[in-house]
């Protein structure tokens, strides 16, 4: 879907991700669907602490302040940026480890 002028991974109403909270299922999810974005390209020159982790699955970094701060202020911001009109990105009213594009009316 196009949201912004930019292709978007995602599709209304449905899972990006689902039955995960870790950090290194979460960011490349994250990162795939906002791919051909700005911030995209940005992100691997601006978040080191990040890239350097990316693909090391047991790597402890995942759990470090840096990488945290990364995904639930800035990548979570950046989610939230992209979503269509009258849609949210986070995770699912009924399912806190469901992230996805969901309708703003599920809230209310």
């Amino acid at each position: 879907m196009k949201v912004n002028g930019f292709e978007i991974y995602a599709e209304k109403d449905q899972s990006v991700i689902s039955s995960t909270l870790r950090p290194q299922d979460l960011i490349p999810a994250f990162l795939h669907v906002i791919k051909d974005t700005p911030e995209y390209r940005s992100f691997w020159f601006n978040y080191p602490e990040v890239v350097e982790v990316m693909g090391v699955e047991d790597d402890p970094r995942w759990e470090s302040e840096a990488v945290l701060d990364f995904l639930n202020e800035r990548l979570m911001d950046i989610m939230a940026k992209y979503a269509p009109d009258g849609y949210y990105f986070g995770s699912h009213p009924g399912n806190g480890s469901d992230f996805g594009y969901w309708d703003g009316q599920l809230l209310d």
